[in-house]
């Protein structure tokens, strides 16, 4: 674990915010060059990119909140300032939202423009969870398995005083074979739609898969953890909407 990647002077600059800045800036140079390919505006992917960040980070913290809302009340100011705390549904759904809004009053089409940032997300999301890695945080169960990693006492995970099982590399793993996926369908893409809705089930199911294998608190929803109850309504979400065109041009 390297918590702070160097130093300069007084200034720190720390590997779990560096490798998130690292995804998020690939992703967005991997948007821009779809988007010529697809003839659509380096502004709007500029504009897309800036307003998912910004209602990212806020979902992302406010669904964390949530989950711990009463220890939130005792110390408001360690959630909001703290570098840990983070539900990725969370920003999810509220960059989802943003960015429906930002299409719609720009009149262009929603779904051809998140096929083209899915990949983006993807590997933006598997350099974030590196950045988890790197920090301690959103790990797994205690485990015997040579696969344990044993984190340093200061870190989130260091907590359990035993090797875990490495959870954030397994889902990076799991996000970057996503990826590729997605890159190789996108070639056979035949609605508006295809890819996006291929992400979601992909990575719900994953998701709901993974969350068996986390030992940090992140709230729950009718006795599973927060992000699989997600996933749960996610995933058939995806199911039905990916086949959906292909239905109703069948006129089943």
């Amino acid at each position: 674990m390297y918590p702070i990647l160097f130093k300069i002077g007084f200034l720190k600059v720390y590997t779990y915010g560096f490798l998130i800045a690292l995804g998020f800036v690939l992703g967005f140079f991997l948007a821009l060059r779809q988007a010529k390919k697809e003839n659509i505006s380096e502004r709007v992917i500029n504009d897309v990119f800036f307003w998912i960040f910004i209602s990212g980070f806020m979902g992302a913290r406010i669904s964390y909140i949530f989950t711990e809302w009463p220890y939130f009340l005792e110390k408001p100011f360690n959630y909001i300032l703290a570098n840990e705390g983070f539900i990725f549904y969370g920003g999810f759904l509220s960059s989802f939202l943003f960015a429906y809004i930002y299409l719609k009053i720009k009149r262009l089409s929603f779904l051809k423009v998140v096929d083209l940032l899915a990949p983006s997300l993807v590997i933006a999301h598997a350099f974030g969870r590196l950045g988890c890695f790197s920090y301690g945080c959103c790990y797994g169960r205690p485990t015997e398995s040579f696969l344990g990693v044993l984190f340093p006492k200061e870190s989130p995970a260091g907590v359990c005083g035993v090797p875990v099982i490495p959870v954030q590399l397994i889902e990076s793993f799991v996000l970057v074979l996503i990826f590729f996926i997605l890159i190789i369908t996108r070639r056979f893409k035949k609605y508006d739609g295809d890819i996006f809705f291929i992400y979601i089930i992909l990575y719900g199911t994953a998701r709901f898969i993974i969350e068996f294998y986390r030992a940090d608190y992140r709230g729950s929803i009718l006795n599973v953890s927060t992000s699989q109850f997600i996933a749960l309504v996610l995933v058939p979400i995806g199911i039905i909407m990916l086949f959906r065109a292909r239905i109703i041009k069948s006129g089943k």
